[in-house]
């Protein structure tokens, strides 16, 4: 199937597809998508707020711009992001733009205040957390394929694409994580030459947060 596939920078146009991408990847390891618990209260899908939020460009994880899409026969199937890190906050919403989210979803100020509650409950009120520093200068992202043409290479296909995107920006190095225990994409991220860097587990965020988190690795990749 490989040599059917394209791939495409992403454009507001593909918020959407996007937003599938987002939420599909955050599945593996927990089973639900993180934007669930913090959207309790609201009266919105995890769906709906990840669009809101491609939509307002408060993204730290990766906006529109920087999702590479790869299309079979003219479908969009899978898609990540890749990005330098954003230096200021390592979490993944931009909490300055709540406020144009809040007026695009129509929340009150009840809904907004409440979101911004659970928001910080899960990741704090430090925009820079130490288990959330960026170990390279081109981060990757949101890696998902859609579940109805899994296991058919694309995942690496996508990856390869996004590793060519950083040298060509000359980028040093390339980062990624994983939840712990989702070994289909640890071993596809070993398998295209990505190393372990550092690992956080369960014990960790149930110490520090009390948080029920099976941790993650992040794993790192040269691309000179």
């Amino acid at each position: 199937m490989q040599n059917k596939l394209s791939t495409r920078k992403a454009t507001i146009a593909d918020i959407p597809f996007l937003a599938r991408i987002q939420y599909e990847s955050s599945l593996p390891g927990m089973e639900r998508c993180f934007w669930e618990d913090i959207l309790v209260g609201t009266q919105t899908s995890a769906l709906q707020f990840i669009e809101s939020m491609l939509r307002a460009e408060a993204s730290n994880w990766g906006n529109a711009s920087d999702f590479l899409i790869v299309e079979s026969q003219g479908k969009s199937v899978a898609a990540a992001a890749g990005s330098k890190p954003n230096s200021e906050d390592y979490r993944p919403l931009s909490l300055s733009a709540l406020d144009k989210i809040s007026k695009d979803l129509n929340w009150t100020q009840q809904m907004t205040t409440t979101f911004r509650d659970h928001y910080l409950q899960v990741w704090s009120d430090d925009c820079r957390p130490a288990w959330l520093i960026p170990h390279a200068p081109w981060i990757i992202e949101y890696v998902a394929v859609l579940p109805e043409v899994r296991g058919q290479g694309i995942g690496k296909f996508l990856l390869r694409a996004l590793l060519e995107e950083g040298r060509s920006q000359k980028y040093s190095h390339a980062g990624i994580a994983v939840i712990n225990g989702n070994e289909v994409a640890r071993h596809t991220y070993e398998s295209i030459g990505f190393k372990p860097y550092q690992a956080f587990y369960a014990e960790y965020f149930a110490k520090q947060f009390n948080f029920d988190f099976p941790g993650f690795t992040k794993f790192i990749l040269c691309l000179n």
